[in-house]
């Protein structure tokens, strides 16, 4: 099995836009997802100085959910109001560039829009790019901070973002600690994290 660190992946069930986050973790195994209205929160539950383990991942808004592994979160949110989706990441990520750990960490981003378009960005200390991607019925783009760079997966069906979040995982990857899902549902959309 492969470490990816943080991944991320927008894609198309049965019609229905949805986005993952899963979270696989060498150093802080003992994390949560707290899902507070229309945002969701990892929060770290071991002592350290560490600024990047807790961070808010998922943003809500009316046409795009936003999924992030970083405070990039809270930025590319509100630049949607005014720029589009491809902008957006290209400006927050390019200024935030990675993280400045012992890992120079990537920095990773993934819109999702209710038009079912999607968008992916990463940001590392010797590669950046942001792809505006067609979503395909059955299919994941999916990124990763480690060893997977970009691809499309075949997507095992689901129904709700709870089962989402449990597909993804089960996605063949190391120390895998917890998974988000969100899903384009008929009153908006839907989020689960477990």
């Amino acid at each position: 099995m492969t470490y990816t660190g943080r991944t991320l992946g927008v894609g198309l069930m049965r019609g229905k836009p949805f986005a993952f986050y899963l979270l696989c973790s060498r150093s802080f195994p003992r994390r949560r997802a707290i899902v507070r209205g229309n945002a969701v929160y990892i929060e770290n539950l071991t002592k350290t100085d560490n600024p990047y383990v807790s961070y808010p991942v998922v943003r809500l808004l009316r046409e795009y959910a936003v999924v992030t592994n970083g405070l990039q979160t809270d930025f590319i949110a509100p630049a949607l109001e005014w720029e589009s989706p491809k902008k957006a990441l290209i400006h927050v990520l390019d200024a935030l560039d990675y993280e400045r750990d012992e890992y120079s960490t990537p920095r990773i981003a993934g819109i999702v829009g209710r038009n079912g378009r999607g968008w992916l960005g990463f940001a590392g200390k010797e590669e950046f790019w942001v792809r505006e991607l067609k979503l395909r019925e059955g299919k994941a783009f999916v990124t990763a901070t480690y060893n997977l760079g970009f691809t499309e997966l075949e997507f095992p069906a689901f129904e709700g973002a709870e089962e989402l979040a449990r597909k993804a995982l089960e996605l063949p990857f190391e120390k895998k600690v917890l998974a988000i899902g969100v899903v384009k549902g008929e009153r908006g959309w839907e989020v689960h994290g477990l």
